[in-house]
């Protein structure tokens, strides 16, 4: 049994030591820049970067759209302008001879000069009569245009029109001139429109460069910044790849901040630490129950062994020393587990607790334990929120411990007061105040060097005191102080008998000490 149990441990160990498996289908070693492209840094950059292009490219349409619209517009208005500019230098009534109309417009529109791209153009009767070209290198006015000039003339108003020859574009308005009666004529004005198609090219080109390096700008300064607050998640991606319940050491570095991520790492240390207690707690028990269950296993192996299956006497007797050790062990046990839940939520129940009836309760319980002197010292007369059956538990304990090492005619009393924290300067601090119970004896007490390691599991003082029970009697009274948030301790010399203490922070109502020198005392 003995080997078996080994074996359990081993096995344990290894299982928790054994890496979890991947599962199927996951790759986490992706290398090179696919790793790259699936990781969140990237992801969220490619996302601001796409919102900051789509909104680039939308307000670009907008505004060259709306640029476009007053480009024209303003054309058209100088086009209209300049033309009649040009028609209020002509005299049209009615009395003017129409030779001496068109003439007159031609002459007008060489004295107004139009500009190397411009070209201003007579109409009468459907045809082009005559051109006066800004520019002496070329007709920006062929005469395959003409149909389509003359085309535009419209005796009601300016009508204005988009013109191309050999793929140059070119803007035009015809306006209606005043004369005699007869077939109206009409003065054209018209401009080369390459230019400013050029500068919007050219206005675009800009705008698109300047895109670029914003969005190589942003690219750049959002993978830092998303760098630097994503930096807790590659932190916490590294540690879940170190941490094992052999090693549970690592933490992620926290900075300051209150960002989603930051208390990402945050709870995720919380974790880490209450894995790191949990392990460290199964693994304490794997050690405590295999260190202590060995003796007993061994002895109910050597009893199973020696025992005479022909002696009736024998057997009686190996029957009862083996159900003795039965129930050793499960008390061993039972300590065990409780010791391992202690640091579990739900270890404790509290309710509020008068504390002055509560020890009479105490007391009533264990002045049973043995032929001792029982007797309460003094109580404390204040309220506690705490677990009365863990707070029993804890002092029955102390006070078998006390059964143990006094004799007949020794004392053994309960106790309880409130002592009070102070400031250097003397005045007391509100809300921390403390209750302090104790079992004290008058029996052999304990050697200095032994008072802190009884406290610890399977500890005790040295041999003069004996080592009936398991040892865990006193680690458990420990982890019910600290179980309330307090602390379990001692105070003895050698000889002169021990003081047990458990102290718990308290939120009184009227905490007052009422002495009661031997108002309770037992003596069987």
């Amino acid at each position: 049994m003995t080997a078996t149990l080994g074996r359990l441990r081993e096995s344990a160990r290894a299982a928790r030591a054994t890496p979890p498996v991947p599962p199927a289908g996951s790759d986490p070693d992706r290398p090179g820049w696919s790793a790259k492209a699936h990781s969140v840094r990237f992801r969220v950059v490619a996302a601001m970067l796409l919102m900051m292009l789509a909104g680039l490219v939308t307000a670009g349409i907008i505004t060259f759209a709306v640029q476009i619209q007053d480009s024209d517009a303003r054309m058209d208005q100088a086009l209209l302008d300049k033309a009649h500019a040009v028609v209020k230098l002509v005299p049209s009534d009615k009395k003017t001879e129409r030779e001496a109309l068109e003439r007159g417009l031609h002459e007008a529109a060489e004295d107004i000069e139009p500009r190397s791209n411009e070209v201003m153009a007579g109409i009468t009767e459907e045809k082009v009569d005559w051109t006066v070209d800004g520019s002496p290198e070329q007709n920006l006015l062929d005469k395959d245009m003409y149909p389509a000039a003359a085309a535009l003339a419209d005796a009601s108003g300016a009508a204005f029109g988009d013109l191309a020859a050999q793929g140059r574009p070119f803007r035009a308005v015809v306006v209606p001139v005043k004369g005699p009666p007869g077939p109206t004529s009409y003065l054209l004005v018209g401009r080369d429109t390459a230019d400013l198609q050029e500068h919007l090219v050219s206005t675009v080109q800009t705008f698109v460069l300047v895109s670029a390096c914003t969005l190589l700008a942003a690219a750049a300064l959002g993978s830092m910044v998303a760098g630097r607050l994503l930096y807790p998640l590659r932190r916490l991606r590294e540690a879940t790849q170190v941490v094992s319940p052999e090693d549970m050491t690592q933490r992620v570095e926290v900075r300051k901040g209150a960002d989603d991520v930051t208390m990402l790492a945050k709870t995720f240390n919380t974790m880490l630490e209450r894995l790191d207690e949990g392990a460290q707690e199964q693994q304490k028990f794997l050690d405590d129950a295999g260190h202590e269950l060995r003796t007993p296993l061994t002895i109910l192996r050597g009893h199973l062994e020696l025992v005479s299956v022909d002696d009736p006497a024998d057997v009686t007797t190996t029957r009862d020393m083996l159900l003795e050790e039965v129930d050793r062990m499960q008390r061993l046990v039972d300590d065990l587990l409780l010791l391992a839940n202690a640091g579990h939520p739900d270890f404790l129940r509290r309710e509020p607790i008068r504390v002055p009836e509560f020890l009479h309760q105490v007391m009533e319980k264990v002045h049973v334990l043995a032929d001792r002197r029982w007797q309460l010292d003094e109580t404390a007369d204040s309220v506690l929120e705490a677990d009365p059956q863990r707070l029993t538990q804890a002092l029955v304990q102390l006070a078998a411990n006390a059964v143990k090492y006094t004799g007949p005619s020794s004392t053994i009393a309960l106790g309880s007061r409130v002592e009070s924290s102070t400031a250097p300067d003397g005045s007391p601090l509100p809300g921390s105040d403390t209750l302090q119970l104790w079992v004290r004896d008058t029996g052999t007490g304990i050697a200095s060097e032994d008072q802190h390691r009884i406290f610890e599991r399977f500890g005790r003082a040295h041999p003069g005191r004996g080592q009936e029970g398991s040892g865990l009697g006193l680690a458990i009274v420990s982890a019910i102080a600290e179980a309330h948030g307090g602390t379990a301790g001692v105070e003895s010399e050698y000889g002169a008998g021990s003081r047990f203490m458990i102290r718990i922070p308290l939120q009184s109502i009227g905490a007052g000490t009422e002495p009661l020198p031997g108002l309770f005392m037992k003596n069987h």
